[in-house]
């Protein structure tokens, strides 16, 4: 049984006492029993009403192209806005995560919404040419979008942007991005960005295997974060930026197969560092250790209770 597998078996064992729903909701029109009837019981009841509301306000998709939330219970997108919506307006919570990243971090900056935290970000122009010239890039549909973003103040004066990717339960199979006609489309945008002389990835593969999934979704946060930061004035005047993805710690498939044929298979981890010119920009860490800092806190036991509960 793999980690996708566990996780449905025990998100059924909870659904019926725990969501209080009976399941059997619609998931791309097909109805399912780990898909909650109700699916906004999928959205932790705290940050329940202000979460729906941040999407709708920001014109934010929810996956898999809704306006309103999945009732997947096993949605990555669900499970970063469980584990860290609360820091949109918790300064003291944000810096503490921040600094469990690096302990020069001093003060924590807002988002574009004036939050400590923003959700399925996009750059305020298509640095990576994904939409038509004067279209408007959609949040968390059909453009680059990063699960989550953080921005804060090194003691040096320096400012930094935290991308957030989430995983949850994915499993990536070995598909070729690169192939056919949308491939050759892809190649378009990405390929002249990768080889540029300031990119960030020094690639010491062919460019093919940058198109494998994780790494075809890591490949172009990596571009995104490098545009954001060589465009900052219109963005979110960061000077650089670190690059997370978040995976539970028994997802071993996706922490340590690596599709791409020709990276070294030793994890998704150390096969993305041997790519970057800056390898140390590059993190892949548990829930449990980003949110280190708040889990022993009164203030959040509630929280933290219903995330090891459901999650952990």
């Amino acid at each position: 049984m793999n980690y996708r597998e566990s996780e449905r078996e025990k998100a059924l064992r909870i659904r019926d006492e725990f969501f209080k729903d009976p399941g059997n909701g619609e998931h791309l029109k097909v109805k399912y029993s780990f898909v909650l009837f109700d699916a906004e019981k999928n959205l932790w009841t705290k940050i329940r009403k202000e979460a729906i509301k941040y999407f709708a306000d920001n014109k934010i998709v929810w996956w898999p192209g809704s306006d309103q939330p999945s009732g997947h219970l096993l949605s990555s997108q669900v499970s970063c806005v469980n584990h860290l919506f609360f820091l949109r307006n918790d300064k003291d919570a944000a810096l503490k995560v921040l600094q469990n990243l690096n302990p020069d971090f001093v003060e924590v900056g807002p988002d574009f919404e004036n939050g400590y935290i923003g959700f399925e970000v996009v750059s305020k122009q298509s640095y990576l040419g994904e939409v038509a010239e004067g279209k408007e890039q959609t949040r968390g549909a059909k453009c680059t979008s990063v699960d989550a973003m953080m921005t804060g103040n090194l003691i040096n004066g320096k400012k930094i942007q935290v991308l957030i990717e989430w995983k949850y339960t994915e499993l990536y199979s070995k598909s070729d991005k690169s192939e056919g006609s949308s491939g050759a489309t892809r190649k378009n945008r990405y390929d002249a960005l990768i080889d540029d002389e300031d990119s960030p990835i020094k690639r010491i593969v062919s460019i093919d295997n940058l198109y494998y999934e994780p790494f075809y979704q890591i490949m172009r946060q990596t571009l995104l974060a490098w545009q954001m930061t060589k465009n900052k004035a219109n963005e979110l005047k960061a000077d650089d930026w670190l690059h997370l993805d978040i995976i539970p710690e028994n997802n071993l498939n996706l922490r340590y197969q690596v599709p791409a044929p020709d990276m070294i298979q030793s994890g998704i981890e150390e096969a993305w560092k041997t790519q970057l010119k800056a390898p140390e920009k590059y993190n892949v860490i548990t829930p449990q250790k980003l949110l280190k800092p708040i889990i022993f806190e009164a203030k959040y036991r509630s929280l933290v209770n219903y995330l090891n509960y459901r999650y952990w």
